[in-house]
């Protein structure tokens, strides 16, 4: 893996920076608190994200700024990788928002799980050193601050050791044993169980055999009974069959029974039907005969053509005489009015119109000519009374003539509905002589048909005693054959009972004939799990702890003779790798040592867990690259000289190193230079 870019948007001191990391050594150089270990806190966020307490979002996250990002560039086995991760402030505090990962050109969206899942892919670390912060291995092989690593040196040996043979893999056989003693306290409890199991085994083989002996036994009591069940069961049918034949015998003669009482219900009704028919003929008799006498012949006289006439001659009348009262109006106004003119004429003395006097001649003259028209008006008007008069009478006659008309058709039509009345109750009582001769005949046949039936029911007089004999005969084989029944179900039951206990117990057995042999495989397997298996394990952690010891311990006696000056100080590493510093032939603690001389120890240490780990896991993809935060700290110019053969030596792809000593620049290949302006880093 070899670093090409990083770029942060307000991440810390940096508003907006792009940083090009070239392969070989490379040097963060500037002022304390100018930027440069920010860079080394960037790379760790983008590969692994935020983490509490060592990386949280807020000492990340620029202050005032409400998101920022990284985006680191690298390369991994000739692919180029893009991951880029975000932060977001809000209410609850600074956190990661999704983002993304683009290999070879290939882009990916994920959470921040889901993107440091595919790092470690990349980075092919094992799972089993992963934990919730990030990978170990990158923290003692790639990234590791130095004042961590001095911690590491003064901690209980046993948290160091517990950690260092996690790192190398090594605890895992440790685990192995403790999971190894684990399977065998399981199966020492299996085995218990499986003794349990088997204790009884011996007494339900016995109790095996003995309920076959009882399945024999019940089996031959059931071939016994069989033959006299199947015998009752013969004579059963056979009086069943006998039974079912009086039934149908009794069944008929209930039939014939009720045949017998409808024939007569039958007869009785027809019997009543004679008496009504009888009774009616006689009273048609009487009516035919009183019809008779008040029928009468009738006269061909036409009613209708006479009414018509008088009813047209009334007519005319009432018309003539509704003429005749106009006329005799009309006249007596007439009559009136001349009177009046003949009055107002005598009285007159001068014209009203042309106010002259009227002369007695005038006056004479007008008189005799009103007379005469009175004259004429009297003698007309007396004529046409006189005419009025008679046709009122005229019409008077013929109003009684039309009324005696009228009364002598309407007897006539009375006349005609006797007749016919008489006619019809002659044929109901022809229809009724027949009616009462059919019935006659009924009666006769049915009588007849009732004698049949009563010869026949009389036959059937001794069923029902034939019955009751037949059917307790069929009851008693039923009782004998239930009997038998229930004593075979009873054996039945016992043989089922006996079959679901054999197959029971011989399950069982089996079961128990299995978990016998198991028993046996678990003792063994115990036996060979105890004196072999942990004690290889065993072995095999021995020496393999011991190999890793001693490469640890040379690399390690290697890198601090390399950073102390010869023969001031020794070191080697101790079985529970804690560094043995001697002077002197005298030990001194880690604590009592100078600056430079810490920082040596550490440095070593840190080389050592480098290449041991690199050397372990040849599989992961950091091993060209590693990065020194501060390795020089307290460091004396000589020491710092021999910095320069300690990287020159480890002969890595890409070596990022933080300091601010300007010797460092010396000896690297590339610098980068930081310096902070108005709380602002920048690359220089």
């Amino acid at each position: 893996m070899i670093i090409r870019k990083v770029k942060l948007e307000n991440i810390r001191s940096y508003v907006d920076q792009e940083i090009e990391l070239p392969e070989g050594s490379v040097l963060l150089s500037g002022d304390i608190g100018s930027g440069k270990s920010t860079i080394l806190l960037a790379i760790d966020f983008a590969l692994f994200g935020i983490r509490k307490p060592d990386l949280t979002g807020d000492a990340l996250l620029r202050n005032g700024a409400s998101t920022g990002s990284v985006e680191l560039h690298f390369t991994i086995d000739g692919k180029e990788v893009v991951i880029k991760r975000t932060l977001k402030r809000s209410k609850l505090g600074v956190g990661q928002e999704s983002g993304f990962i683009m290999v070879d050109l290939i882009k990916r969206e994920g959470t921040a799980v889901e993107l440091k899942q595919h790092i470690l892919n990349l980075l092919n670390y094992p799972k089993e050193l992963l934990t919730k912060s990030k990978s170990m291995i990158y923290k003692y092989t790639v990234y590791t601050p130095q004042e961590e690593m001095k911690h590491i040196l003064v901690e209980e040996q046993d948290m160091r050791l517990d950690t260092l043979r996690r790192v190398f893999g090594i605890d895992k056989y440790k685990r192995v044993k403790e999971n190894t003693k684990i399977l065998i306290t399981a199966i020492k409890g299996k085995k218990e169980n499986l003794k349990g199991i088997i204790e009884d085994l011996e007494e339900k083989k016995e109790d095996l055999a003995k309920k076959r002996e009882g399945l024999e036994e019940k089996k031959q009591k059931l071939e016994i009974i069989k033959p006299k069940i199947e015998l009752l069961k013969g004579y059963s049918d056979k009086k069943k069959k006998e039974l079912e034949e009086v039934e149908k015998n009794i069944k008929e003669a209930n039939e014939t029974k009720a045949q017998l009482k409808i024939k007569k219900v039958e007869q009785k009704t027809l019997e009543n039907q004679k008496s009504e028919i009888i009774a009616e003929i006689d009273g048609l008799n009487k009516q035919i005969s009183r019809l008779e006498k008040e029928t009468r012949t009738e006269d061909e006289q036409d009613f209708e053509s006479l009414i018509r006439a008088k009813q047209g001659l009334i007519s005319s009348l009432e018309k003539d005489l509704q003429e005749a009262l106009k006329n005799i109006s009309s006249l007596k106004t007439k009559r009136e009015e001349s009177e009046d003119l003949k009055n107002r004429i005598s009285g007159l003395e001068n014209c009203p119109t042309c106010k002259q006097e009227v002369r007695h001649e005038h006056k004479s003259a007008i008189e005799e000519e009103e007379n005469n028209k009175l004259s004429a008006i009297n003698k007309r008007l007396s004529v046409i009374e006189t005419s009025y008069a008679d046709k009122q009478k005229q019409l008077s006659r013929t109003k009684e003539e039309l009324e005696s008309l009228k009364e002598a058709s309407m007897q006539r039509e009375l006349n005609k509905l006797k007749v016919q009345n008489l006619e019809e109750k002659k044929k109901r009582k022809d229809r009724l002589e027949a009616q009462q001769k059919q019935l006659t005949n009924e009666i006769g046949i049915l009588i007849s048909n009732i004698n049949t039936l009563e010869e026949k029911f009389k036959s059937f007089e001794s069923l029902e005693v034939s019955y009751e004999q037949k059917k307790q005969e069929l009851e008693e084989l039923r009782e004998q054959k239930s009997v038998l029944d229930q004593e075979a179900s009873v054996i039945r039951n016992d043989i089922k009972n006996f079959t679901e206990t054999i197959e029971g117990l011989r399950g069982e057995i089996i079961h128990k004939e299995e978990s016998k042999k198991e028993l046996a495989k678990m003792a063994q397997l115990q036996e060979w799990l105890e004196k072999q298996f942990i004690s290889l394990m065993e072995v095999m952690e021995k020496n393999i702890m011991l190999k890793v010891h001693n490469d640890f311990d040379s690399l390690f006696q290697r890198w601090f003779s390399m950073l102390v000056e010869a023969g001031s100080l020794q070191s080697k590493i101790d079985p529970t790798f804690t560094p043995l510093i001697e002077q002197n032939g005298h030990d001194i603690e880690y604590s009592f040592l100078s600056g430079g001389e810490k920082t040596a120890t550490a440095l070593a240490y840190r080389l050592a867990l480098n290449q041991v780990i690199n050397k372990l896991m040849r599989n992961i993809k950091t091993s060209d690259l590693l990065i020194l935060d501060e390795p020089t700290d307290g460091f004396s110019t000589e020491q710092l000289d021999r910095v320069r053969e300690v990287v020159e030596d480890l002969d890595l792809k890409q070596i990022i190193i933080v300091s601010h000593e300007p010797k460092v620049e010396s000896f690297v290949d590339s610098i980068i230079r930081f310096k902070k302006e108005n709380h602002i880093s920048q690359v220089v």
